[in-house]
């Protein structure tokens, strides 16, 4: 039983991995379009909540408004930076995407025709623009954060995502928390693999370090133009053939997508068979219980036949009397029929 449980899951999960499209070629201290791409979620499942964690050293996430869906933008303080004039000193630090849900009984029954919950065998992509400032890593204060690392040579950034799953109709899975919640939160860094270490991926982008980083931009005191990293706000000189950049962060990622695709390829195939070998042994398992049970009935056939012809051999006539009692039934007062019988029932 547990066996056939863990393939399912296993079955449920393939392809199922959410992603951030295009996710490298991003440059320090510019603007960066992209979109979180949902292929889908769980079996007799809808896709009603989406919260995305927004990495520190994002200045700015503007999302596309969705038909249907509600969206809440949760900000954190950063250090003040000026814009076009103004200062400001917050970023975002979630955006959440929610299925529309009115009606009485809402969340647990949405009476509204353009609730928007994302069925399992759709695709949602969630576009954004995002302003990338000069700091990662680390909050206002400059403790480290976690969300920016080091990985296959290249700065990432992680945006882990919470995909909530409802039952169709309804947005009873939005609550936090709830144990049907797909958290896609793993992170890597150094050489691991994105897909191979980690079953629940974060969504990630690569960000290159550009001249936009000056020594007074945001909130950096360093005298080296470039991003600056981690906790120790150490200075990522700016990329000099930033094309080049691009093309092998593009690479990496093509290169992990299709690995982990591959990966879960298998591991349905794997899943297939596996049931597949299950049902055939199920199968064999009650053909030979089938067996069983129709030699119980042969033997226990032949155990009568034996001691029906024993009583017949051993006591003839009074295996006649058994044999016709239930067809000659007399009533004792009955004498014409007494006279009839006679002697012939024995």
């Amino acid at each position: 039983m547990f066996k056939l449980i863990f393939l399912s899951l296993l079955a449920q999960s393939a392809f199922a991995h959410v992603t951030l499209n295009p996710n490298y070629g991003a440059g320090s201290g510019g603007y960066f379009k992209t979109s979180l791409k949902i292929p889908h979620g769980t079996h007799g499942k809808e896709t009603t909540k989406v919260k995305v964690t927004v990495p520190h050293g994002v200045l700015s996430a503007v999302p596309e408004a969705l038909h249907g869906w509600d969206i809440t933008i949760n900000t954190r303080d950063i250090q003040p930076y000026v814009s076009h004039g103004n200062t400001v000193s917050t970023a975002p630090a979630e955006i959440i995407w929610e299925a529309t849900c009115t009606g009485a009984n809402a969340p647990a029954s949405c009476n509204n025709d353009d609730h928007a919950g994302l069925d399992h065998s759709h695709l949602l992509e969630l576009e954004l623009q995002v302003k990338f400032g000069c700091d990662f890593g680390i909050d206002k204060d400059g403790n480290a954060q976690g969300d920016a690392t080091i990985w296959m040579g290249e700065y990432t950034l992680w945006w882990n995502t919470e995909q909530h799953v409802s039952t169709p109709g309804t947005n009873d899975g939005n609550t936090d928390g709830h144990s049907d919640t797909l958290s896609w939160v793993d992170q890597s860094e150094g050489s691991e693999s994105w897909g191979g270490m980690h079953k629940v991926p974060s969504p990630y982008t690569f960000v290159y370090s550009t001249d936009a980083c000056q020594p007074d931009s945001n909130s950096g005191s360093n005298s080296q133009s470039g991003m600056r990293w981690g906790a120790s706000s150490e200075v990522i000189p700016v990329a000099v053939d930033q094309e080049a950049v691009k093309n092998k962060a593009e690479v990496l990622s093509w290169m992990e997508e299709q690995a982990l695709t591959t990966e879960e390829t298998w591991n349905t195939k794997f899943a297939e068979h596996a049931t597949a070998i299950e049902d055939a042994k199920s199968e064999a398992e009650n053909s030979a219980l089938v067996a069983m049970i129709a030699a119980a009935i042969s033997t226990l056939l032949l155990l009568v036949v034996f001691l029906t012809v024993s009583c017949r051999v051993a006591n003839p006539n009074g295996f006649r009397k058994v044999l016709l009692s239930d067809a000659y039934v007399v009533n004792p007062g009955d004498e014409y029929n007494k006279a009839q019988i006679g002697d012939n029932a024995l």
